[in-house]
């Protein structure tokens, strides 16, 4: 029985390091909590923390980053038996977040979708 003890034991170390890829998130995406831009103050600052925007758009003070965000996800049971079988009802708010010409933040809103 020795051996086969050995087996176990060799078999749960080989595994070990597979099993970090299970562990659950220890920190949320960072959309779902924090709103943009958060504590950033520049552009830079909001893509490496946040990510690459949904769009880029223009405005008179400059460039503006939307970036969405889900506010309602539903999915009942309505909607797996009854006639709207198959759609989700998702509901988004987008973010803008105001630059100056030199990429700081310099407003910030919000507005449904």
């Amino acid at each position: 029985m020795r051996p086969a003890r050995g087996v176990l034991l060799a078999g749960a170390l080989v595994a070990l390091p597979g099993c970090v890829s299970l562990v659950p998130l220890r920190e949320p995406p960072t959309l779902a909590v924090e709103l943009p831009p958060g504590t950033a103050r520049t552009r830079d600052e909001v893509i490496a923390r946040f990510g690459q925007p949904a769009e880029v758009r223009a405005s008179d003070l400059g460039l503006v980053l939307v970036y969405r965000r889900p506010v309602v996800t539903e999915t009942n049971p309505s909607r797996y038996y009854g006639e709207d079988r198959g759609t989700r009802l998702d509901r988004y708010e987008r973010v803008l977040l105001y630059l100056d010409g030199d990429g700081r933040i310099v407003r910030t809103s919000i507005e449904s979708e």
